[in-house]
């Protein structure tokens, strides 16, 4: 069974206020529960060929195929870490190639990757710099209108802290009553100081911000250590009604 760390609780450590407001819950499975959350996600990266499943790009919602599939989808600001995430997600599928680009704004479209016929990941593009000229019809349209999206994954880059950008993003999300998570990347390129200034930033901006829609606890991964992602995937199995999770 195995075990995991949640970089939150040990950023908490550090510091004596509470990260976390106490009076909210924090996101804390057994390793019982991580162990059935990675079923799903260990199967995806050594099972068949159709554990993951690469279902197509496409420029607005309205062309996506019919699917009763549970979605989630993945939002960040250009060369924000959202491209190498998802490929650690979804394992490097030797059937599934995920692109990572060195240029910001490599992703031009929606794509969509089935996984193990449990939940579909939607990778939409960047906003910033590069920004696609269809972003508005990609991803504003689709966010606003999917029936079946469970929770939009709004990416930070750890070392940078939330931009204008990103509080533009999160008003959007607010505005139009979208259920969002915000997800700290590149947590090993930050300082411990950097990381703890710029997760301070965003407990207070979901507070202020988010309203009702923007859970009050953010996940803090690496895509390259690994560092946070069982939490990560957990809370993904979590929200799209893979298990379930005692207490939450």
């Amino acid at each position: 069974m195995p075990s995991y760390v949640n970089p939150l609780i040990e950023l908490q450590k550090y510091v004596s206020i509470p990260i976390i407001p106490p009076e909210e819950a924090v996101f804390s499975p057994t390793e019982e529960e991580v162990f059935h959350a990675t079923k799903i996600f260990t199967s995806s990266r050594v099972g068949s060929e159709e554990a993951v499943r690469f279902v197509g790009t496409y420029i607005n919602g309205a062309e996506m195929p019919e699917s009763s599939l549970p979605e989630v989808a993945f939002l960040g600001r250009s060369n924000v870490g959202k491209s190498s995430l998802i490929r650690s997600i979804l394992g490097a599928h030797p059937q599934v190639r995920v692109n990572i680009s060195k240029k910001p704004g490599h992703t031009k479209a929606l794509n969509l990757y089935c996984i193990r016929h449990h939940f579909t990941l939607v990778d939409m593009p960047g906003y910033g710099f590069n920004m696609p000229h269809n972003f508005e019809k990609s991803v504003e349209a689709y966010l606003c209108s999917s029936r079946r999206l469970c929770r939009t994954f709004l990416l930070v880059d750890a070392d940078v802290g939330l931009t204008c950008t990103d509080n533009i993003a999160l008003g959007m999300m607010k505005e139009a009553g979208i259920p969002f998570v915000i997800v700290l990347t590149k947590i090993d390129k930050a300082s411990r100081h950097k990381v703890l200034k710029n997760l301070f930033a965003v407990v207070e901006a979901c507070k202020q911000e988010g309203g009702h829609t923007c859970f009050s606890q953010p996940f803090l991964v690496s895509s390259h250590s690994g560092e946070g992602l069982l939490l990560l995937e957990t809370f993904i199995a979590y929200v799209t009604g893979c298990i379930e999770i005692k207490g939450q």
